[in-house]
């Protein structure tokens, strides 16, 4: 990936994470939502963990995986985003969640691609 994440630090992209470090996460599902659909990698992740964790928005695993793989096939490791992906799918496969099962093989494939991608817990 040739661009660094600091070229997706629109005005509205820091005030969406602005918005999250507040807790106001339907504000910044709203700012996430365009970000996240213009292929904002930062965004992406971010819209991720608000469907995962039903914060803001209601909790969809489907959604939350859709949008993890985008990021984490990406190969971004600055900020070790696309490990962090790797490692929030991994953990969606180990617990599961409303209408996804659990699958640990594929939760130890994703752990272990999180790990090559330099994100440690």
């Amino acid at each position: 990936m040739s661009e660094h994440l600091a070229d997706f630090d629109s005005p509205e992209m820091l005030n969406a994470l602005e918005e999250l470090e507040k807790g106001n996460h339907a504000e910044a599902f709203a700012l996430l939502v365009p970000l996240a659909n213009a292929g904002n990698p930062r965004a992406q992740c971010n819209l991720a963990t608000l469907y995962h964790l039903g914060r803001g928005v209601q909790k969809d695993g489907r959604k939350a995986i859709e949008l993890y793989r985008r990021v984490a096939e990406q190969g971004i490791r600055e900020a070790c985003l696309s490990g962090v992906a790797y490692n929030n799918l991994a953990t969606i496969y180990f617990t599961g969640l409303p209408g996804i099962e659990p699958n640990p093989e594929k939760a130890r494939e994703y752990l272990a691609h999180a790990r090559e991608l330099g994100f440690e817990m």
